[in-house]
C-alpha cells in the first residue's frame, strides 16, 4: 500500500512538473515572432546606427549656413640670454645686452561665413537630407528582410507540426488496423501475408512519424535562429491555420509596390542624392564670396585697471573672394565621378522597379496557385475519407483486401499533408506580398 502511495505521489509530482514547464513556454504568434526577430537583429541595430550617422551628416551640413567663431588666449613668460651682439642705447652708446625675460599674454577671437558660393552649400545639405532619407529606408528595408525570413520560418514551423500531427494520425490508424487484422487472423478470417502487411505499414508510419518529429525540430531552432532566441529559452507558437483568401489584382500591387516598397524608395532618395552632389561639383567651379571678423590683443602685462582691452590690440573686418584658377583637374575629376554615381543610382533604381515587379507577380502566382491546391486538397481529404471508410467495411465484411484498406490509409495521410503543405504556402504567399508591396505584415 505504501508503495503505491509514493507511486502516486512521485507522479503527481512529475504531472506538476511538466505543466510548470509547459506553462513556462511562450505561445508566440507571427506578429509577436516578428517584434522580438526586429528587436533581436543585429543587423537593424547596424541599420539603425547608420540612420543615425546619416543625420549627424545632416546636421553638419546645416552648420555651414552659420558662421564660425574661434576663441584663443595664451599666457606664458619668455626668456632672452645673453648675446654677443651690440646694441645701441637710447643715448646712442653701444652696448652689450644682458639676459632678460618677461611675461606675455594674448587674445584672440575669430569669426567666418560663407556668403555665396553659388547653391554649394544647398545642394550638400540637400544630398545630405536624401542620404538621412534613403537610410531610413534602408532601415525599413532591412526590417522587411528580417519579416520575410521570419515569416518563413514560422509557417515553416507550423507546417512540420501540422504534418507531424497528420503522421500521428496515420500511426493511430495504423495500429487500429493492425489490431483489427490481428483479430481476424486468429478466428482464422485473415492469413499471415495480411498480418505482415499491416505490421509493415505501422513501421512505415513510425519511421514517417520519427521524420516528421526530427524536421519539426530542426523547424523550430530554425525560428528560434532567427529569432535571436538564447538555446534555452522554450517556446511555441499559435498552431491555428485561418485561411482567408484573397484575389490581389498584379495592376494594382504594382502600383501600390511602387510608392510604399522600401527598397525602392530608398533608391529613389540616393539618385536625389546624387543629383544633388553632381549640382555641388558643377557650382564649386565658380568663386565663392565670404566675410570675416577678427579681433585679437597682445601685451606684456596683465592690466589692472579699467583700461582693459583699451590699448594694445587690433581687429578687423572685411569681405574674402575665392576662386581657384587651377586645382590640378580636382574639380573636373570630381564633376566626372558624380555624373558616373548619379547614372549608376538611376540604373540601380531602374533595376530595382523591374526586380520588384518580377517579385510580386511571382507571390500573386503563388498565391493562386495555393489556393487552387487548397481547394482541391480539401476536396480530396474528404474524398479520401470516404474512400477508407468504404475500405475498412469491405474489409470487415469480407469484401475487400487488406492492401485496398492499407492504400486507403495511406492516400489521406498523403491528402492531408498536401492539405498542410497548401495552406501554409498560401500563408507564406499571403504575407510575402504584404511585404513585398509596402504593407503591414500580419496573419490571417
Amino acid at each position: 500500500m505504501k508503495k503505491r502511495t509514493v507511486t502516486v505521489v512521485i507522479a503527481a509530482l512529475v504531472l506538476l512538473a511538466a505543466q510548470s514547464a509547459f506553462s513556462d513556454s511562450r505561445i508566440l504568434s507571427l506578429e509577436e515572432c516578428l517584434k522580438i526577430a526586429i528587436k533581436n537583429s543585429p543587423q537593424v541595430g547596424s541599420q539603425r546606427e547608420q540612420l543615425r550617422s546619416a543625420r549627424t551628416n545632416v546636421l553638419r551640413n546645416y552648420g555651414y549656413f552659420l558662421p564660425s567663431a574661434s576663441l584663443s588666449m595664451s599666457a606664458g613668460r619668455t626668456f632672452i640670454g645673453p648675446t654677443g651682439s651690440i646694441a645701441i642705447d637710447e643715448q646712442g652708446r653701444a652696448i652689450k645686452p644682458t639676459g632678460f625675460d618677461y611675461e606675455s599674454y594674448s587674445f584672440r577671437l575669430q569669426s567666418t561665413m560663407n556668403v555665396f558660393d553659388w547653391g554649394v552649400s544647398v545642394r550638400r545639405l540637400n544630398e545630405a537630407r536624401s542620404t538621412a532619407d534613403a537610410a531610413g529606408y534602408d532601415l525599413e528595408w532591412q526590417q522587411d528582410i528580417i519579416t520575410a525570413v521570419v515569416i518563413r520560418s514560422y509557417y515553416d514551423f507550423l507546417r512540420t507540426k501540422k504534418l507531424k500531427e497528420v503522421q500521428e494520425q496515420g500511426v493511430d490508424a495504423a495500429k487500429r488496423n493492425l489490431e483489427q487484422v490481428e483479430a481476424f487472423f486468429t478466428i482464422g478470417s485473415n492469413t499471415k501475408a495480411d498480418v505482415l502487411q499491416a505490421r509493415v505499414r505501422l513501421a512505415n508510419t513510425q519511421l514517417a512519424l520519427i521524420t516528421a518529429r526530427n524536421n519539426m525540430e530542426l523547424a523550430k531552432s530554425k525560428l528560434a535562429n532567427d529569432l535571436n532566441l538564447p538555446l534555452d529559452e522554450d517556446f511555441e507558437i499559435v498552431e491555428s491555420i485561418t485561411i482567408k483568401p484573397i484575389e490581389p489584382s498584379l495592376e494594382e500591387e504594382v502600383t501600390y509596390m511602387f510608392t510604399h516598397r522600401s527598397d525602392l524608395l530608398s533608391l529613389r532618395s540616393r539618385v536625389r542624392s546624387a543629383r544633388n552632389a553632381l549640382a555641388a561639383s558643377q557650382n564649386s567651379r565658380w568663386p565663392s564670396l565670404g566675410a570675416y571678423f577678427s579681433y585679437s590683443w597682445n601685451d606684456r602685462q596683465w592690466p589692472e585697471d579699467s583700461n582693459f582691452f583699451r590699448s594694445e590690440y587690433s581687429w578687423g573686418i572685411g569681405l574674402s573672394l575665392n576662386f581657384d584658377i587651377f586645382d590640378r583637374f580636382a574639380t573636373k575629376s570630381s564633376i566626372m565621378s558624380a555624373k558616373a554615381q548619379t547614372r549608376i543610382a538611376e540604373y540601380q533604381l531602374q533595376m530595382g522597379k523591374l526586380d520588384a515587379v518580377y517579385e510580386v507577380q511571382q507571390i500573386v502566382l503563388s498565391l493562386k496557385e495555393a489556393m487552387e491546391r487548397i481547394n482541391l486538397s480539401e476536396e480530396t481529404v474528404s474524398q479520401a475519407e470516404e474512400n477508407l471508410r468504404l475500405a475498412e467495411e469491405r474489409y470487415r465484411v469480407g469484401a475487400g483486401t487488406i492492401l485496398e484498406t492499407i492504400e486507403a490509409g495511406v492516400s489521406l495521410t498523403e491528402a492531408k499533408a498536401n492539405l498542410v503543405q497548401a495552406q501554409c504556402d498560401y500563408l507564406i504567399a499571403k504575407a510575402e506580398l504584404l511585404r513585398a508591396t509596402g504593407r503591414e505584415v500580419r496573419a490571417d
